[in-house]
């Protein structure tokens, strides 16, 4: 997070339990914590915490990774993985029995006697 973004953040927890009592070295501690952690988690902790405590939050729950966050990030790299493998899908290419309406194992057999003929021949030469 970046620091205006922190002290933003930190001023809206302030601001919203104006019980809390706050000196400079308080929130020093917390904006250095806030840099480090990951905006949309903290922002979206901190909505909850607003909405749901009437104490103020400890570092600890603010920059928790948040579980819904987590959730919607999960399923678009699932989402992005299905788009990736279906892409894949589109462009892969047949294997050889399939192109020639062969089974797999008649093509297989195939390749083996096209290979111990060419050994032979290799040999008679």
């Amino acid at each position: 997070m970046e620091r205006e973004d922190a002290k933003k953040l930190f001023g809206k927890l302030a601001a919203s339990y104006p019980n809390w009592k706050v000196d400079r070295d308080i929130a020093q501690n917390w904006i250095e914590e806030l840099e480090t952690a990951d905006s949309e988690h903290a922002w979206a902790n901190a909505k909850e915490h607003i909405r749901s405590s009437r104490f103020a939050p400890s570092i600890a729950e603010i920059v928790r990774a948040n579980p819904e966050i987590e959730a919607e990030r999960e399923k678009e790299r699932t989402r992005q993985h299905l788009r990736e493998m279906e892409e894949r899908e589109r462009n892969a290419v047949d294997p050889p029995w399939i192109r020639q309406g062969i089974d797999r194992k008649v093509w297989f057999d195939n390749v083996l006697k096209e290979h111990r003929e060419r050994k032979q021949q290799e040999k008679k030469a």
